[in-house]
């Protein structure tokens, strides 16, 4: 590549940092050169002194202006309380086997221990189990997924009536809470966890009692165990509210006729009772030469 002489001069001005001064046009004198003094040029300034071994370091803040560093971001907390999909299906599957109890226990086994969704269906199969120990027991509950979960309707008299079974929560990939009807079951919920009472050789156990959140009726299950025969007055029996008013029961279901060593579980339907009273039942044992008088604290 051939440099023209005008090019060259360009060249050797920015080359050698003369500023803003202007290289001389080709076949014209340079321009005259004062005698005025440069700038003196400015002296570095002197380095930070290093601080002693001794002292500690300063601690350096971030300017205000400057934004802070980014932090680490947690796991999206909600997809990790999230249950996987076929977990929750299972789960309702085996909320709406009322017409087998032993498939619906074997959907605890997808449901957390103490959580309101093991508590839930632990209250469902044992209706299931007093409808089937009475020879009642219902049809298969309909079952229709909906976006946020499933709708189910059982049969009439059985507990929890139709509702939307939405909002599902996780833990460990195993279902802990969910909403019916938009609410939480959970406070509505009580497990005997070893509230007993006796009389006569018979036994009362209380497994649960739930508040329905759809038509608010207190269920409660129990399991009656006998050591001589027995007739149990399922139909007579009474719930004490903690105000002192009764309320006999407006369905029950469960055997009525116990041989010696042998259980049964019963249910009771109470419309509108609060949980906090007792459950009062009844019976004899044979011809009526004892009578059975239970009393069993539910809440």
């Amino acid at each position: 590549m051939v440099v023209t002489r005008c090019c060259a001069l360009a060249l050797a001005v920015v080359l050698a940092g003369c500023g803003p001064e202007q290289a001389a046009p080709a076949g014209r004198d340079a321009p005259q050169v004062t005698d005025a003094p440069a700038d003196p040029p400015r002296s570095a300034p002197p380095p930070a002194p290093s601080p002693s071994p001794d002292e500690p370091s300063p601690t350096v803040l971030p300017s205000p202006t400057a934004p802070a560093p980014p932090a680490d971001e947690p796991a999206d907390q909600a997809a990790a309380d999230r249950p996987p999909e076929e977990a929750v299906t299972g789960y309702l599957e085996a909320l709406a086997a009322t017409d087998d109890p032993d498939r619906m226990r074997e959907g605890l086994t997808l449901a957390a221990d103490d959580s309101t969704a093991h508590d839930l269906l632990l209250h469902a199969s044992s209706v299931a189990q007093a409808r089937s120990d009475g020879e009642q027991a219902p049809a298969i509950v309909g079952l229709t997924p909906t976006a946020g979960g499933a709708q189910l309707c059982p049969a009439v008299g059985n507990d929890p009536d139709c509702g939307e079974y939405t909002d599902f929560t996780g833990r460990d990939g195993l279902v802990t809470g969910l909403h019916i009807d938009g609410s939480d079951p959970g406070p509505s919920l009580i497990v005997g966890d070893g509230v007993t009472a006796d009389s006569e050789g018979v036994s009362a156990a209380l497994i649960t009692a739930y508040r329905s959140v759809v038509d608010h009726t207190l269920v409660v299950t129990v399991e009656f165990t006998a050591v001589d025969a027995v007739s149990l007055d399922l139909d007579g029996a009474l719930y004490r509210a903690p105000d002192g008013t009764e309320q006999r029961a407006e369905a029950a279901a469960g055997r009525r006729e116990l041989t010696p060593e042998t259980a049964t579980h019963a249910v009771f339907h109470f419309p509108d009772a609060l949980p906090g009273g007792e459950l009062a039942v009844g019976g004899c044992l044979p011809e009526c030469s004892a009578l059975i008088d239970l009393a069993l604290p539910v809440g």
